[in-house]
């Protein structure tokens, strides 16, 4: 069998894996990424914009505060060890000005307990930052107001 290539990836129409791994799409899901590292930011947005979903970027808790205050998205990604004030600090605070924000802390330096307590907040669900990437496609799919 031989598999066709654009740009040496597979995922072309041509390509038995892809088709299978596609998902339906999530065009217009507003997403904020909080996290300190610019460079984790750009990976994650980068991601979310090949899926089409319009992205916003926070760089502690409180200008993710702040943006919730300013527009409530639909899915935050909230990294938890940030310098002035960290996710955790914030969880509650965002979940107050926007209840239905769906809260995705994503660490990693998670600890079970500390997942716990993120989920105690409020969290929606709990990530290792070494594997979210490529978990993002589905994440945004399953916890987006418009799956």
């Amino acid at each position: 069998m031989v598999i066709q290539r654009t740009n040496g990836h597979p995922s072309s129409p041509h390509c038995p894996w892809c088709a299978a791994a596609r998902i339906p799409s999530v065009a217009g899901v507003r997403v904020l990424i909080c996290d300190d590292e610019e460079d984790i930011r750009l990976v994650y947005r980068v991601a979310l914009e090949s899926l089409e979903v319009d992205v916003t970027e926070a760089v502690d808790g409180d200008d993710c505060i702040a943006r919730v205050e300013a527009a409530c998205p639909d899915v935050v990604i909230l990294d938890l060890f940030m310098p002035n004030r960290d996710g955790l600090s914030a969880l509650p605070e965002i979940k107050r000005l926007c209840p239905s924000a769906r809260v995705l802390v994503v660490s990693a330096h998670g600890a079970e307990d500390t997942f716990d307590r993120c989920r105690q907040r409020g969290a929606t669900a709990c990530f290792d930052k070494l594997s979210f990437v490529s978990r993002i496609p589905r994440v945004v799919e399953r916890y987006s107001a418009h799956a």
